[in-house]
């Protein structure tokens, strides 16, 4: 039995918890793969990394499927599937962490560190999961980079452009959450 899962949102600590339960759920209704129709404009770096290590070490098979937006961190949480189609008509969008806050001087200092931190795990993990060096990814998210579903398919982001729709009659559970 497949089990699908619409994501469509920021990637925060609510909704973070919300996948991970529908996750939970597929594996408690017997699902033997599981795919997720995912877009999201991204968010918290911290749950993003969270969510691809749960997609990755699911004992049931994960596939995900890009929608809309495939933005910032959600790029993190799409690679780590291991079957990854998309629409044709997606999008995928590539830039540098960033911070917000008032800092003293040392404070400064370790929002710098911890920015330059989360741009290398981030630019390590789109290479070692894509047909992309290193240098070519820190490159497009430096200046921030917007690509087409096709452009993906050409760096191995996206293994497949297909068209997908939910067969009514399935098991679905609906993620809608924009914040």
């Amino acid at each position: 039995m497949d089990f699908y899962i619409i994501f469509e949102g920021v990637i925060d600590q609510s909704a973070s918890q919300r996948l991970v339960d529908s996750i939970k759920k597929a594996e408690q209704a017997g699902a033997s793969k599981i795919f997720i129709f995912f877009s999201s404009l991204g968010g918290n770096i911290y749950e993003g990394f969270l969510i691809a290590t749960i997609i990755q070490n699911s004992k049931i098979p994960i596939s995900i499927h890009s929608t809309n937006h495939i933005d910032s961190i959600a790029n993190i949480i799409y690679l780590s599937a291991p079957e990854r189609t998309s629409e044709s008509y997606a999008k995928f969008y590539m830039h540098g962490a960033s911070t917000s806050g008032n800092f003293d001087e040392k404070g400064l200092n370790d929002q710098l560190t911890a920015t330059k931190t989360h741009n290398t795990r981030i630019a390590y993990f789109i290479s070692e999961n894509s047909n992309l060096p290193l240098q070519k990814i820190q490159h497009m998210m430096n200046i921030g980079t917007t690509i087409t579903a096709q452009k993906a398919l050409e760096y191995g982001i996206v293994q497949t452009i297909i068209h997908k729709e939910i067969p009514k009659h399935l098991n679905r559970e609906e993620i809608i959450y924009i914040n």
